[in-house]
């Protein structure tokens, strides 16, 4: 008896060793489990529209112990005297940053959103700026003298100008109205003798730009030099059509805009109770281009077209995706 248990005690012991030996090699190791990799196809979110379209701003830093000449990129010149500046503090500051943006072609306002209307009449553009100023420490500045801030825009001077102060709308659309604190500067001719003639020949000490706008402002903001355009045409409603990809439902932002052929002018189209576009009182027969911008939180989408103002067959616009810097290139060639 005490053998045959034996026998068991030995065989049991066998069986508990050699189910454990494995468990034993696996000691101080684990299994882990690796998850697939799953790639992110997410698009990043797009800049508001605003930023998009938006003119680079230039920046400029002013010494304020000497009279200083600026030179804009597209050619604005800005005389500043710093004497006539005011800081809201009254303790004059060393330095000032006097910030500038040019507008001289039809891309550029339409960027900026710098239409050309005048409390609902149409303007014709013959370019604006925006001109602003601050101390070092960020305070503001007020212009306390006439001859403070004299400006010179790169432009030959046409007639019926008027010089006008832009105020933004709570949607961001410009509006434009005539300021009688912008004052023209009316500059003297000089008179010569040449050798070889006997009278007197008109010249001017400067010759190049004498005929350019020329002008002082009180107030820092947009200014913009135009014309009201009065056109004698029987006036209509422009109605568009926008289209998009079927598959684009979640539009987020909107710009559309009628850019006249001929003219140096950019009017908005709203939208009107009834859902179309609308642009209103225009001259039938008008040669225009109706463009499109809109944008989701990912897509950006562009459409144009030529075509007449009551020309009603022409005024659906499909509407395709483009890269931001595609559409900023497209825009600066064909406007």
């Amino acid at each position: 008896m005490y053998m045959k248990n034996a026998v068991w005690y030995v065989m049991l012991t066998l069986l508990f060793f050699f189910s454990c030996a494995p468990m034993n090699r696996t000691i101080g190791m684990r299994q882990v489990y690796q998850y697939p990799e799953i790639k992110n196809n997410t698009k990043p979110l797009l800049p508001d529209l605003t930023k998009i379209l938006s003119v680079p701003l230039q920046s400029f830093t002013v010494d304020t112990h000497s009279d200083t000449i600026l030179y804009g990129i597209e050619g604005t010149i800005l005389f500043i005297n710093p004497v006539c500046l005011n800081f809201s503090s009254g303790v004059p500051q060393k330095k000032i940053t006097v910030e500038l943006k040019e507008l001289y072609t039809k891309a550029a306002l339409l960027k900026e959103r710098a239409y050309t209307i005048s409390n609902g009449r149409m303007l014709e553009s013959d370019g604006s700026i925006y001109v602003h100023a601050y101390a070092e420490n960020g305070e503001a500045i007020e212009i306390t003298c006439e001859n403070a801030l004299r400006i010179r825009l790169p432009r030959e001077v046409q007639e019926n100008m008027i010089y006008f102060q832009g105020k933004r709308n709570d949607k961001g659309n410009m509006n434009w109205e005539v300021d009688g604190s912008i004052a023209p500067i009316y500059e003297e001719t000089g008179y010569d003798f040449v050798a070889e003639e006997d009278e007197p020949i008109e010249i001017s000490q400067t010759e190049a730009v004498l005929h350019t706008y020329f002008f002082s402002i009180q107030k820092f903001g947009w200014i913009n030099c135009d014309r009201f355009y009065d056109d004698m045409r029987t006036k209509t409603d422009f109605i568009a059509t926008f289209r998009l990809p079927v598959s684009e439902k979640k539009v987020v932002q909107v710009h559309n805009y009628i850019v006249f052929d001929s003219l140096m002018s950019i009017i908005p189209l709203e939208n009107d109770l009834s859902g179309q576009w609308v642009c209103p009182n225009l001259p039938i027969g008008a040669a225009v281009t109706c463009i499109s911008i809109q944008k989701t939180d990912t897509h950006l989408y562009y459409g144009s077209k030529k075509t007449r103002v009551g020309d009603r067959e022409s005024s659906i616009i499909p509407l395709n995706e483009i890269k931001e810097a595609d559409l900023i290139k497209l825009l600066d060639l064909s406007l």
